[in-house]
């Protein structure tokens, strides 16, 4: 397993690398043992991984239809909005005078 000298075993048993994300088979088997009718929290006690992890792979595919993790790092891109600083300065007990 790469970064092994992160690795770390979670209450259930299953070895995770804190900070990375679940293997996409795993992911994949997840969604697959939630579409058979099985519980989260079955699933969670199958594979090793913890309920919070199944609930937030789940969610993800409920929502998108993508078993992928989002992106580690980077930034978010931010939307300009055009009266934006116009607003902040306009709020009731801003930038009194």
């Amino acid at each position: 397993m790469p970064h092994t000298g992160q690795a770390g075993v979670n209450q259930l048993g299953g070895v995770f690398v804190n900070g990375r994300p679940l293997p996409d088979v795993v992911r994949k088997r997840i969604v697959e043992l939630a579409i058979m009718g099985v519980r989260p929290c079955d699933i969670s006690r199958q594979l090793l991984v913890s309920h919070g992890c199944v609930s937030k792979i789940l969610t993800r595919f409920y929502e998108t239809g993508s078993i992928r993790p989002g992106s580690i790092g980077g930034s978010k891109t931010k939307l300009h909005q055009p009266n934006s600083r116009a607003n902040w300065r306009n709020k009731p007990g801003c930038c009194k005078s």
